[in-house]
């Protein structure tokens, strides 16, 4: 593949499915497109990409592999494993460089660099993330159907994901994690048949990243093989150092995933709560479209 031209027409920030999904569309648009990937992906620690027809179970980095296998056939995309560090959009390009020297201009940005996890302080925790404590039950709940499983939240969250995970479990306990039962919730769990316990979760327990015992600070030993929590996430430091208007945690973006900066776009986790690699990848798609159309009628 070709190394980045002098501007490039597009400079992508991140190397996850959004991004590759994105790099395609521009590739076969013939639009010179750069792909930073600071080769750290959120997803690494998950054992297989679900939901995603004809990669059902790929690792995360078979699935980039794959990716990158296909994208070798168009001479326009090039790719460089960097992490960018700073940002600016000066005499109608971006303006970008990485901490390991490189300077780089395009005409257009799509950033598309997820979101940075905050992990919850639950000795455990970190050996057993994306390995059985997910966040997803649509990812993860096939390969631990018919198994005990728990899930950490309260309120609208907690009757949302308890039920949820009925339709691959019957035993489903709700965790509060010293969070007050609210009625609402209550009565929810009630009509459900689902447990629940509200004592603050001390440890996760099992061999290796296995889950085998949740234990609360009531002395409470719970047998569990799998656990459902959504972490805190915040965005990237770039994203906030660029001042573009968040909804909570997430890039506000229109329906092509164009951000409220001139020639700049998102896609991917960093815009949604709905994170699934197919999602990802569909709204890459949708961010090249819109690019390419947005340059192909560029007065300048």
């Amino acid at each position: 593949m070709m190394q980045g031209p002098e501007v490039l027409d597009v400079l992508i920030v991140g190397g996850g499915p959004a991004s590759l999904s994105a790099a395609l569309y521009l590739g076969r648009a013939r639009r010179r497109a750069l792909v930073v990937d600071a080769g750290s992906p959120r997803h690494a620690p998950s054992a297989g990409v679900h939901n995603f027809l004809t990669r059902e179970g790929v690792t995360p980095a078979g699935f980039r592999e794959l990716a990158w296998a296909d994208l070798q056939e168009f001479p326009t995309l090039s790719r460089v494993e960097a992490r960018v560090t700073a940002l600016a959009f000066e005499n109608d390009l971006w303006q970008a460089r990485t901490a390991q020297g490189h300077e780089l201009r395009a005409r257009a940005l799509l950033l598309a660099m997820g979101t940075v996890e905050i992990p919850p302080e639950i000795p455990g925790y970190a050996e057993r993330w994306a390995k059985s404590v997910h966040h997803c039950p649509f990812c993860h709940g096939w390969e631990v159907r018919d198994m005990p499983v728990a899930t950490v939240g309260h309120g609208e969250f907690a009757r949302h994901m308890a039920p949820m995970l009925q339709n691959w479990s019957d035993d489903v306990m709700l965790l509060t994690h010293g969070e007050p039962l609210d009625a609402e919730t209550r009565q929810v769990l009630e009509a459900r048949g689902i447990a629940h316990h509200t004592s603050p979760i001390v440890a996760l327990e099992g061999p290796g990243s296995a889950l085998h015992t949740i234990v609360l600070q009531d002395g409470t030993r719970v047998a569990r093989r799998a656990l459902f929590m959504k972490p805190g996430q915040r965005p990237h430091d770039l994203i906030r150092e660029l001042g573009l208007p968040l909804t909570g945690a997430f890039v506000e973006v229109d329906a092509m995933q164009r951000t409220a900066l001139p020639l700049l776009w998102a896609a991917g986790d960093c815009t949604t709560g709905f994170q699934q690699v197919i999602e990802a990848a569909a709204q890459g798609a949708r961010a090249a479209a819109s690019i390419i159309m947005t340059l192909t009628f560029s007065t300048d």
